[in-house]
């Protein structure tokens, strides 16, 4: 989702954003290597995946449509939830949201488009007008120099649970311009540890123009309303990720799941260690990234980490399936990590092995993992928590270092040997504390409640409360 908090402490800026200057500059080659497999990443001391995670229903491909999961049975009881009942609802629940046999449109663009400030676009196409990445404001530009554009799909149960409490927010706060009073307020009305109902969705999609892929017909397409300063025209676009976050019982954090096509970028090579910044990771080309194109000129975080010109830059993903890792510590992953990681990779190798011999072009897409809290650690979830992503909170838990190599490209955490406590995921940027209304620097100065987990939610309050003012950065 959209992050727009004003920055929140040096630390945290530190270790979130901009650890290494690089630069980057690659050329127009438009040839892509596509594969139909997910590449593997070494698994720390032979870690072997969780039975539940090593076959995937036949059930989920049996029909025309993929049954939704269960939000309910696997969660209910915290003491028996495994690591694998999340990514199991993960994958099911994204072939729920894409699978329809025969049909025009994929389900999910059947859900609720929305801007940013959760105002509802118009229906019946999908409409593209922002390309401004989340948290960083970089844009992302193909080989052709388009932008990547991006779109937000809500389900009626959030939507209407979020129109409804931000109008109850509204009301709480009143004329009050103190934030202790403000806080003070919510409190006392019940609104500060308001939590989402399960079932509740929010997805966001990257697309990319079909006119810029060597093989548009491997990805899914759709046609949509493209608006620019040029004006409005029809366009026919292609899928890029896609991230779904959804409630599920006992987790009001929601589980964070994301997506991509297989093809967009190379990994980092960590088996090369610190060497690898001088390294060439690929000679193959792909999408995003120009054949034999060196990491330090890939631009992760610097100066020209975020631009605004239409330009392409070759990038990569630094964390395969969000693995964590570090220059510390002899590079050696974290048991959990290493489970996590055996389970993603089983789980894709049997969902995909089960498309493979489909005509159907989610077989190009796979499964880069999810992340969560564990809620019996006790602390783990509450109002004014900006901390939620930090790798040193005992509550995280799944694919710690989780981005979407085309929605957070220049969000992710770069090559550092204090990479151990930075926070580079989901909840570096959504945590429980607002610092939209008040341009706050500390949780001395925010406005804190649990609803602040959507940004949606702190954009639409924010104009609410100050009808339509600008808003800060």
């Amino acid at each position: 989702m959209k992050m727009k908090k004003s920055l929140i402490t040096g630390t945290l800026i530190l270790f979130c954003f901009g650890l290494i200057v690089w630069s980057c500059t690659g050329n127009d080659s438009h040839t892509e290597t596509q594969t139909d497999t997910v590449k593997p990443i070494e698994v720390a001391n032979g870690i072997v995946p969780d039975t539940h995670c090593v076959t995937a229903p036949a059930s989920w491909l049996a029909g025309k449509m993929t049954p939704a999961p269960d939000d309910y049975g696997p969660f209910v009881d915290q003491t028996t939830t495994t690591n694998c009942d999340f990514h199991v609802w993960s994958w099911q629940k994204f072939l729920s949201l894409v699978r329809c046999v025969g049909c025009q449109k994929a389900p999910f663009e059947g859900l609720v488009q929305v801007d940013n400030d959760l105002m509802i676009l118009p229906g019946g196409m999908l409409q593209l007008t922002d390309s401004s990445q989340a948290g960083t404001g970089g844009t992302l530009y193909d080989k052709q120099a388009h932008a990547i554009y991006y779109s937000i799909y809500v389900n009626d149960q959030i939507l209407s649970f979020q129109q409804k409490n931000i109008a109850a927010f509204s009301k709480a706060i009143g004329t009050l311009t103190s934030t202790a009073q403000q806080n003070a307020a919510l409190h006392q009305n019940g609104l500060d540890t308001l939590t989402y109902p399960v079932g509740s969705i929010e997805l966001k999609a990257s697309w990319i123009l079909s006119s810029s892929l060597s093989d548009p017909q491997n990805y899914y397409q759709t046609k949509a309303k493209l608006t620019t300063a040029a004006g409005t025209r029809e366009v026919k676009v292609a899928l890029l990720g896609m991230h779904i976050i959804g409630r599920v019982a006992n987790h009001p954090e929601f589980i964070w799941a994301t997506f991509e096509h297989n093809g967009l970028a190379p990994d980092y090579d960590w088996a090369s260690g610190k060497d690898t910044i001088n390294k060439v990771l690929s000679t193959d080309d792909f999408v995003f990234y120009a054949k034999n194109t060196p990491v330090k000129d890939c631009p992760m975080n610097n100066s020209k980490g975020n631009p605004a010109s239409p330009a392409f830059s070759s990038i990569f993903n630094m964390f395969s399936n969000g693995m964590a890792r570090s220059f510390t510590a002899n590079d050696l992953p974290t048991h959990a990590d290493s489970v996590n990681n055996a389970n993603i990779l089983a789980l894709n190798k049997s969902v995909l092995g089960q498309l493979s011999g489909k005509n159907e072009v989610w077989k190009n897409y796979f499964y880069k993992g999810a992340m969560w809290l564990d809620n019996t650690v006790p602390g783990s979830f509450g109002p004014g928590d900006y901390n939620l992503g930090l790798l040193t909170n005992p509550a995280l838990k799944g694919s710690r270092a989780i981005s979407n190599i085309s929605m957070e490209t220049f969000a992710q955490l770069n090559y550092s040997g204090i990479y151990a406590t930075g926070s580079m995921n989901c909840f570096g940027c959504h945590g429980t504390a607002d610092f939209k209304n008040h341009g706050a620097v500390s949780t001395g100065d925010s406005l804190n409640y649990n609803l602040g987990v959507s940004h949606l939610f702190i954009n639409a309050l924010f104009q609410k409360l100050h009808k339509g003012a600008p808003k800060t950065p």
